[in-house]
């Protein structure tokens, strides 16, 4: 008789299988008995295929190598449980990294990692000696640590930096090293800065092109701006609150807002921008600026920031094309319905009929 946590793994693997009908899912489990092949993501890192996924289960211990780091070495989906899982009622637990991952392969080129809670750690994701390309970093949520996501050396291109929660203290949230970066995209992040260091958060695209950086949600010390060392960069529908604007040359400034920031006026310097808005409220529905944490409802109940954005839409994160609403959990379905629709048991050689229903998640 198969027991129900392995015909639990079993559904969980048949409806992941939709991201690719070639490449397969691995599970990684490092509850006590828990479903799934691993118990470290290193060792199914190492026997993944180019293309194929990871998923990482929901646990209260933190998944971690012996070394403090992740050696991706090819290209990989990573799915885990997501930053809020709460809000869909299906599982609150968090799959909880305590490692860091590097990434200094072309190999790797397209790798996505969605859903991940990063607990502290230090340059999460760590990329760095050669051109990785056409990376997606989507849902995730990055809490308490000097540095998150760092580039070294070399050039970059076709990254996609979206919906995450992305919490600074005394450190950059996104850094390079002024490398060459093209095709960008820094869309519908909440980035804060919780220890008043003097720090900013998004560093050193001194050499951009076609960067953007919008409906992104900036807020924590007065002390902290967003940016520094950042050129020719588009910059839009962004809401700056006590964090400044500061650090942009060259850069097309357009429909953002600020708040209680030590740079309210846009746009300034050498760059040139429209439609701005000065030192005024965005009214946040549920907001509090010295609070921390993913569940703070970030859409603004009205005024300018509620209809400024280009178009007509919402500054913030809940305007644009990755709509704050689809950032707690990862776009994969969830198992709602699980039956063994023939008996729990069957003869040697025999079969086992299993109905499960799934709803899809955006």
């Amino acid at each position: 008789m198969k027991n129900q946590s392995s015909l639990f793994a079993l559904a969980i693997i048949a409806i992941l299988s939709f991201f690719s009908s070639e490449a397969a899912v691995l599970v990684v489990n490092n509850n006590l008995n828990g479903p799934g092949q691993f118990t470290n993501i290193q060792t199914a890192i190492d026997s993944a295929k180019a293309g194929d996924t990871i998923y990482v289960s929901p646990s209260p211990s933190n998944y971690t190598d012996g070394d403090g780091i992740f050696q991706v070495t090819k290209r990989l989906t990573f799915i885990v449980a997501g930053m809020r899982p709460g809000e869909k009622k299906d599982n609150s637990a968090l799959s909880r990294i305590g490692s860091r991952f590097d990434v200094s392969t072309t190999v790797a080129n397209g790798t996505v990692w969605t859903g991940l809670y990063f607990a502290g750690i230090g340059s999460a994701i760590n990329v760095f000696n050669e051109s990785v390309s056409n990376c997606q970093v989507l849902r995730n949520w990055f809490d308490g640590s000097s540095s998150h996501i760092t580039f070294n050396s070399s050039s970059f291109s076709g990254w996609l930096i979206a919906n995450n929660f992305i919490t600074a203290n005394c450190g950059e949230s996104i850094r390079l090293n002024n490398n060459t970066v093209t095709n960008f995209i820094i869309q519908n992040n909440v980035l804060c800065e919780i220890s008043g260091c003097a720090i900013s958060l998004i560093t050193n695209f001194g050499n951009a092109a076609n960067c953007i950086v919008s409906n992104n949600v900036f807020y924590g010390q007065s002390n902290d701006q967003a940016f520094a060392g950042c050129n020719n960069m588009l910059v839009e529908n962004n809401i700056f609150h006590t964090i400044s604007p500061f650090g942009l040359t060259n850069s097309s400034i357009n429909n953002n807002i600020t708040f209680g920031t030590s740079q309210n006026a846009l746009p300034y310097g050498s760059n040139n921008g429209l439609n701005n808005v000065a030192n005024t409220d965005p009214q946040l529905t549920t907001f509090s600026a010295s609070t921390f944490s993913p569940f703070q409802n970030f859409q603004p109940a009205g005024g300018p920031a509620r209809t400024g954005a280009v178009g007509g839409g919402q500054m913030g994160v809940y305007g644009g094309t990755f709509n704050w609403n689809n950032s707690a959990v990862p776009a994969i379905p969830v198992i709602k319905r699980f039956n063994i629709t023939s008996g729990a048991s069957v003869p040697a050689g025999g079969s086992i009929n299993i109905e499960v229903i799934s709803t899809k998640q955006n």
